[in-house]
């Protein structure tokens, strides 16, 4: 893919920018007084306080619960987590997930650089193959995109389907500061990655923008055919006329599904579901309105 250039970012000028700004503000959560690094005071705990903030050495000495309140920071690190592993690259209806997770990070990002924010990057595939540390500024998307577009996984022994587990643990480690982090991905890993999630979103404001292709979740009649898996490289060959193969298929996807949208709203992770086919802007507009009506009333 070519490198990006200035001219990739002409729509995204003031009025796509304004289209989102408005419906944007206050889009990360600020469960207390605010989430800086200064302490601001020290209060007894009510019902609807994070347990995370509370103080354990003033509880002990005041025999209350009391938590920690904060100033807070006028602006957020963003954090990108991209997943560039094989699967990204299926092409079914109609684009690549690939495509679709480059407009995305070209929209959301150079949106949070013009209100001022600090924007970073990792980049996956089967593990982290590269870190961009957060900084300010256009050219800081350029160089984001660029990264994204030239990528190449990490050629190492044994590397194979993606491990979201290692990819979070590795996003924890690496992000100190309280950050928004989106990580877009289609999720298709191991299991066994719910409990870093969780604890990644402990810490920082986890926005999970899944990717999809209609072909993932229902098989078409195309008769005999030999599929791949683009993250083991394993072969199958099936009869794609035979109806009960299509109905397994379908099970299988709506359990994965299922499975997927349980993980998320257990881990308390906000989702932005983006399909190939889907109008990325239309659907960052619904979402924004929606994660705006969910943190009014969460406030």
């Amino acid at each position: 893919m070519p490198p990006v250039s200035e001219n990739v970012l002409r729509r995204l000028e003031l009025p796509v920018l304004r289209r989102l700004e408005g419906l944007l503000q206050g889009d990360h959560k600020s469960p207390s007084r605010g989430d800086g690094l200064d302490l601001a005071d020290l209060r007894e705990y009510q019902f609807h306080d994070d347990v995370r903030r509370i103080d354990w050495n003033a509880t002990a000495r005041l025999g209350t619960p009391f938590v920690r309140d904060y100033i807070e920071d006028r602006e957020i690190p963003v954090w990108f987590l991209l997943d560039m592993s094989p699967s990204m690259m299926f092409e079914g209806v109609s684009i690549s997930k690939h495509s679709v997770l480059m407009e995305f990070t070209t929209l959301m990002c150079r949106l949070m650089l013009s209100r001022g924010n600090r924007a970073g990057a990792m980049i996956f595939s089967a593990h982290v193959d590269q870190t961009i540390p957060a900084r300010g500024g256009r050219r800081q998307l350029l160089q984001i995109l660029n990264s994204v577009a030239g990528h190449r996984p990490n050629q190492k022994k044994g590397q194979g389907a993606t491990d979201l587990k290692q990819v979070l643990k590795d996003a924890a480690a690496a992000i100190r500061r309280r950050s928004l982090v989106f990580m877009v991905s289609d999720f298709i890993s191991p299991p066994d990655w719910e409990k870093d999630l969780m604890a990644l979103a402990m810490r920082h404001d986890v926005i999970a923008v899944r990717l999809s292709d209609l072909l993932e979740t229902r098989m078409p009649d195309l008769g005999l055919m030999t599929f791949q898996d683009a993250e083991s490289g394993e072969q199958l060959f099936v009869d794609t006329h035979d109806r009960h193969f299509q109905a397994r298929f379908a099970r299988a996807a709506d359990a994965r599904e299922q499975a997927l949208r349980a993980t998320f709203e257990k881990c308390g992770v906000d989702v932005v579901e983006l399909a190939t086919e889907d109008d990325v802007m239309d659907a960052l507009v619904r979402f924004a309105a929606m994660r705006k009506h969910s943190l009014r009333r969460s406030a």
